[in-house]
């Protein structure tokens, strides 16, 4: 079986592990022929399955819910969470102070257009008492975000810290006061980064949501043990690449997003508070184009 998997960016050290599992063998081992498929948000990969760019992907979940939600179907299902603690925030150069939520409320802020952050923030500020259409919100391409950043042109950009805190550093701009606004830290910690299938096609074979599942658990494993695996496998894809930047994002989100207190099982809690929340991000922006409701939802669509 050949499956294309879309990933949430370029090659880097944010989505390494999964390349490992392919130079480890472990597609090959269930007899997968996998074919990645370099991406440019989370946020994009649920659209990227569907239009048949890709049968698998590193998307984000609060999207694969807000497509059932439009369409009423349940197309994609979430096999694995790869985020304990959720990257979503608003990244700033603090010259020596924190940005405070309330500031934001009438800040002006950048990011890529569908960035996952842009889409939550409405529903930050407004469980936090405030305004939801104040701020200024300028729509722009990466390089673009990390110059405006870079030179404080704007208070922040909504982003995923890693994809932040790196790009800044491999286009040269000064990254050594990035600090960042979690929206996990202020009421609103959801699960995002996920591994994804397409519904049709698991539907091909027997057992093979387990397969997958039990190929990213164990690669993720394999990187949080030894990191130069993943490093490895991204230098053997694009070794124009920094092998020390590799090694350092990957750690970053390993310490803190991935496995901030060891070794998990990545598996979702359907009746936890941040599944609520997740849905809750969905509802929120899908609004009245709804046309079915959340109830059940979750259990529908994050497999274990």
């Amino acid at each position: 079986m050949e499956l294309r998997f879309k990933l949430n960016h370029f090659y880097q050290g944010q989505n390494s592990p999964f390349l490992h599992a392919a130079d480890a063998g472990y597609f090959h081992d269930f007899g997968i022929a996998c074919i990645f498929v370099e991406g440019f948000s989370s946020s994009q990969v649920t659209r990227a399955l569907l239009s048949g760019e890709a049968e698998i992907g590193f998307g984000d979940v609060s999207s694969v819910f807000e497509q059932a939600l439009r369409t009423g179907e349940t197309e994609i299902s979430c096999l694995v969470p790869i985020y304990e603690h959720t990257p979503c925030c608003l990244g700033y150069r603090s010259e020596g102070r924190k940005l405070m939520l309330a500031e934001v409320e009438t800040g002006t802020l950048c990011g890529p257009n569908g960035d996952t952050s842009a889409r939550l923030l409405p529903l930050l500020l407004k469980r936090n008492g405030y305004a939801t259409d104040r701020y200024t919100y300028l729509g722009v391409q990466p390089e673009e975000r990390d110059r405006l950043v870079a030179s404080r042109s704007v208070m922040a950009a909504t982003c995923f810290d890693a994809t932040l805190k790196f790009a800044m550093q491999m286009r040269g701009h000064d990254a050594s006061d990035l600090d960042f606004l979690y929206f996990a830290d202020n009421g609103l910690d959801i699960y995002s980064g996920a591994f994804v299938a397409l519904n049709a096609v698991l539907e091909k074979e027997p057992g093979l949501a387990g397969k997958l599942q039990a190929i990213v658990r164990r690669a993720w494993h394999d990187c949080l043990a030894n990191p130069e695996l993943g490093v490895a496998a991204v230098i053997r894809r694009s070794p124009d690449m920094d092998p020390a930047i590799v090694r350092a994002q990957l750690t970053w989100i390993m310490e803190r997003q991935v496995f901030p207190a060891g070794p998990r099982p990545m598996t979702f809690d359907l009746a936890s508070a941040r599944m609520a929340d997740t849905l809750e991000c969905a509802a929120y922006s899908v609004g009245d184009e709804a046309k079915r409701s959340p109830e059940g939802l979750p259990a529908e669509t994050c497999l274990n």
